[in-house]
Formats: structure tokens, C-alpha cells, sequence
């Protein structure tokens, strides 16, 4: 990109729920680092998703444009789960790219917002950018991380969608893309919505339209395993629901409509005006 030539606009987005204690800090960082100093940024979005704490009120007070999922999904009975406060960022969204940064964040790598928006700013054909990271303690120290990837996402994956192997973090809620391209995708409403992305992206434009950038050393705050078994099934319903008929040889016929998908709820794009929803294998 010449230098001469304006850059795409960019909004950063940080979906949060009840996250009080380190929401404020993110968005003074961005505003800070990045949409005073640098002009990189030129709005950050905290998506309050039914929060019972303070995470409004502290986001608006460190500078940040707040909405709520409990107002910008009332068309469709209010969110039930994090695709929907990706949603209403992309409802929201009024510039060019757009990225999520996660709301439980207590370290923030140098480059990171620089490292989410390199590839697209340079590279017309690519649509998504994930964001791999090695995930630190309050020590310092490396822990492991990514359950659910490394037992259930990355398995799948490398079974039925091989060509994306090269993903080290496919479920990353640190990412950035095209805000019409993302907006026209179909959304999953629930933590199956990361992988959904992924998975929509590159059976419509190729695996190759996705790349991954390792961001540095993020703290996140460890969930307990009770949480990470809930997004699990999540997961395993958003890539299998995904999986083409051929590849699901000897299943009855009743798997074949994938009864794994039973429930799951898919919010049609968030840039059209009509919205509706869309339901896999409910029976109703």
C-alpha cells in the first residue's frame, strides 16, 4: 500500500461479559497505544453482553463506544451467546476492518493490533486474520492452554477439514477481517461462532484467504473445566454441523441430519436488513 494511499478504516471490538475488573485497562491501552497516538484504530466497541456487573459503565469511562446485545439482538429475543455479540459488533461496525480483542485480557503484547491488521492491509485476497499466542501465568511462566482446541477443535479439523491444519489456534476470539465479508456470513449464536467463521471463510473463498500471526505472550484468566465442556459441544456442533455429506460414511440416517446440531442457531448476516433465524435439526 502506498504511502500516499488513505488506509481502510479499522474498529476493534471487545465482547464482554462481566469482565469489570479488566475491560477498562483494554480499552485505555487501545485508545492510548493505538487510536491517539498511532491513529491506527479509529473506534473501539465494547460489546456488553448481558453483564451484570459494571463492564458498561467502566468501557464508556475509559473512551469506548458501548452497546448492548440486550438492545441490538432484541429483534431475534436477545443473545444467547458470544456468535451473538459478534453479531451485533458487525451490526454495529461502520468501518472497513474490523477486529476482537478479548475482554479478560491482563497482558497486552506490543504489536498486537498492528500484528491482527498487517496481513489484510497488504493482501487484498485475504478475508481473516487469527491471532496465535502463548498464553503466560501471573508468574511469568508458560501454562497450558487451549483445551478445547488442542482436544477438540484441532482433531476435528485435521479429520475432515485438512487444508486448515495450519491453523494453531482455530477457536482465537483475537482476530480481524473484512467487515462486508464477515457480515455477510451466516453466524453461529454461541461460542461455535470462532470456528464457524473459519470454516464458512474457506469453503466460500479457500483455505488460503486465511492466515495466522502470532501476536506474542497474552494472561488470560483460566476458566474452569465446567465452563470449557459446555464450549466443547459448542465446538464439536459448529465444525461437524459444517462436514460434508460424503465424509459422514456409515452414519445412520438420523446422524446425517446431524442430530449433534440439534439446537443450534445460526443468526443470518448482520449487514442485511432483514434478519432472521435459522435452525439445524430442531424438529419444530
Amino acid at each position: 500500500m502506498s504511502n500516499y494511499e488513505p488506509r481502510p478504516t479499522i474498529t476493534v471490538c471487545i465482547p464482554a461479559h462481566n469482565e469489570e475488573s479488566t475491560v477498562g485497562n483494554i480499552v485505555r491501552h487501545l485508545h492510548e497505544q493505538y487510536q491517539r497516538r498511532r491513529q491506527l484504530i479509529d473506534e473501539v466497541i465494547v460489546v456488553d453482553d448481558r453483564s451484570s456487573d459494571h463492564t458498561a459503565q467502566v468501557a464508556w469511562a475509559a473512551g469506548a463506544r458501548v452497546i448492548s446485545t440486550v438492545d441490538v439482538c432484541a429483534e431475534f429475543g436477545g443473545s444467547i451467546g458470544k456468535g451473538d455479540a459478534i453479531w451485533a459488533s458487525l451490526r454495529a461496525c461502520r468501518t472497513e476492518l474490523i477486529g476482537w480483542v478479548d475482554a479478560d485480557l491482563v497482558s497486552y503484547p506490543k504489536n498486537m493490533v498492528e500484528s491482527l491488521f498487517a496481513p489484510l492491509l497488504v493482501d487484498p485476497t485475504i478475508t481473516l486474520v487469527k491471532g496465535s499466542f502463548c498464553r503466560m501465568d501471573k508468574t511469568g511462566n508458560q501454562v497450558v492452554g487451549g483445551r478445547v482446541t488442542t482436544l477438540t477443535a484441532r482433531p476435528l479439523l485435521e479429520m475432515f477439514f485438512p487444508k486448515l491444519e495450519h491453523l494453531r489456534d482455530p477457536l482465537s476470539g483475537m482476530f480481524a477481517g473484512r467487515t462486508e465479508v464477515l457480515g455477510a456470513l451466516m453466524l453461529d449464536a454461541d461460542y461455535g461462532v470462532d470456528i464457524g467463521i473459519v470454516l464458512d471463510l474457506a469453503a466460500k473463498y479457500g483455505s488460503e484467504s486465511i492466515c495466522e500471526v502470532q501476536i506474542g505472550e497474552l494472561m488470560h484468566r483460566q476458566r474452569p473445566l465446567n465452563e470449557l465442556s459446555a464450549m466443547a459441544t459448542m465446538v464439536v456442533r459448529a465444525i461437524v454441523s459444517r462436514v460434508p455429506r460424503a465424509h459422514l460414511t456409515g452414519c445412520s440416517d438420523a446422524a446425517a441430519d446431524l442430530e449433534i446440531a440439534h439446537q443450534l442457531v445460526r443468526r443470518m448476516s448482520p449487514r442485511k436488513q432483514t434478519q432472521q433465524l435459522f435452525a439445524i435439526g430442531t424438529g419444530d
